[in-house]
């Protein structure tokens, strides 16, 4: 699936560190990204994100196994709770850009 044509200013995004040991809401720092608020240059990085995740992600069951942390990220195509899409990404498989993501947020232009 391509986020790229699928997803409106209207969108937002969620990401979110989860599992381990322990759960520790710091550690967890959910960020929300919404698309009303990006530039359109800021909204193709996010999809592009979107993108390299879908090819990384694996069932929610298995994204925090043992001690692993993981990603999760939902996405909300129409900026509502309807149609929801959740990837769950090991943190060992996640690539930097996403890990930016979730701590800094949107890249600036």
């Amino acid at each position: 699936m391509s986020y790229r044509h699928s997803l409106g200013e209207r969108a937002r995004v969620r990401v979110a560190r989860e599992g381990g040991v322990a759960y520790m809401p710091a550690l967890a720092r959910p960020r929300e990204i919404n698309f009303q608020e990006c530039s359109l240059s800021q909204r193709k990085k996010v999809c592009q994100l979107l993108d390299d995740a879908e090819q990384l992600k694996c069932p929610g069951d298995q994204a925090g196994q043992g001690d692993q942390r993981y990603f999760r990220i939902v996405i909300m195509p129409a900026g509502s709770d309807t149609d929801v899409i959740t990837l769950h990404v090991p943190e060992r498989k996640a690539p930097k850009p996403l890990v930016a993501l979730w701590k800094n947020g949107p890249e600036t232009d």
